[in-house]
């Protein structure tokens, strides 16, 4: 009894486990070449699906930082957005300590910390993809000043809308591409 006792918790684990996988990320094996390692995906009904109908859109001059950029926080959460009209992209943010989900691998190109800023370009860069983590050594804005985009609020500006739902945050840009942060979830919608 005992070992089908094993042999179940060994099959429900590994189930489990091999349901987080989505895309590889290549890794340095002991000899040199490289071998796919999955990134582990949260549970993606957590991702704020679409802007609620009644949201309330705020003026983005009330998040704007002095730099000509929109920085808002998310919620009563530990995340931030940042939306720079000059860089052409949003970037929302937390700390790595925030972060209730699985660390995601960073690429072998990335020395730096990964999987806690995720960004959305205006369109598709040279290299990357539209909606796409960032390797960062710091954090992008400073978010200690910055004003609260509350649950049912949105800002645009820019060719971006953002909405908020509990501590969660969704940016799209003009092309339908989205990105969504927050404690518990990431998402990436190229």
């Amino acid at each position: 009894m005992s070992r089908v006792l094993a042999v179940s918790v060994l099959l429900g684990l590994s189930l489990t486990l091999g349901a987080c996988a989505a895309a590889p990320v290549d890794e340095p094996t002991n000899g040199g070449s490289t071998q796919s390692r999955p990134t582990p995906t949260p549970d993606q009904a957590l991702v704020p699906t679409e802007m609620p109908s009644a949201v309330v859109a705020i003026d983005p001059e009330e998040f704007n930082n002095g730099f000509d950029e929109y920085v808002f926080k998310v919620g009563e959460g530990p995340t931030w957005c940042t939306i720079s009209p000059v860089s052409q992209f949003t970037l929302c943010e937390q700390n790595e300590a925030a972060a209730v989900y699985q660390p995601i691998p960073a690429p072998e190109s990335c020395v730096y910390s990964y999987g806690y800023q995720v960004r959305l370009w205006s369109s598709k860069p040279e290299s990357g993809e539209t909606a796409e983590f960032a390797c960062s050594g710091g954090f992008y804005s400073d978010a200690s000043q910055a004003k609260t985009l509350l649950t049912g609020q949105s800002v645009s500006a820019a060719g971006f809308t953002c909405f908020v739902e509990n501590v969660t945050a969704r940016c799209d840009n003009a092309s339908g591409q989205w990105i969504a942060l927050g404690p518990q979830v990431w998402s990436l919608n190229n």
